[in-house]
């Protein structure tokens, strides 16, 4: 009956750290996401910058979809339509759609810190778990020699 007991305990055990890794990986991959985000907005800042140096007037190719692009000139970089959400988009002018765009990645970036924080939580709390599996392993291992000493004796 105790060994039943111990095995039960073994798979909730493990249960438990197969859950915490799943957690982790979970919050990796919302982690990349958020860096994945931050690199796009930088990227947006630096081609913004570098189409008001431009000016009016200039040529430039402008992609349409992953495999083309076609002429376009540029007329005006003094307003820029940015999505604030929801499919809303609205007109700011330039120096507030930079200002807009900084704010954004401040946000996300306060954002990857918190999932950040929780992960090294949940890393903790692995290692806490592990070691009670280890030290559960243990105690089977010495429990099942204990019973093999008392069956030889008799």
């Amino acid at each position: 009956m105790a060994v039943k007991k111990n095995e039960k305990g073994m798979t909730d055990l493990t249960r438990q750290l197969r859950s915490l890794i799943a957690q982790i990986e979970a919050l990796r991959v919302e982690i990349s996401q958020l860096d994945t985000l931050v690199s796009e907005y930088r990227s947006t800042i630096t081609t913004l910058k570098n189409l008001k140096e431009l000016g009016a007037e200039k040529e430039v190719l402008l992609p349409v979809g992953r495999i083309a692009q076609v002429g376009a000139k540029l007329e005006n970089v003094d307003k820029v339509v940015i999505s604030i959400g929801s499919g809303i988009s609205v007109e700011l002018p330039f120096n507030e759609a930079i200002e807009q765009i900084e704010k954004e990645i401040v946000a996300v970036l306060a954002l990857r810190e918190v999932l950040e924080k929780a992960m090294v939580e949940l890393y903790g709390k692995v290692e806490e778990l592990s070691q009670k599996i280890r030290e559960h392993g243990q105690a089977e291992a010495g429990g099942k020699e204990d019973e093999g000493e008392g069956e030889e004796e008799k």
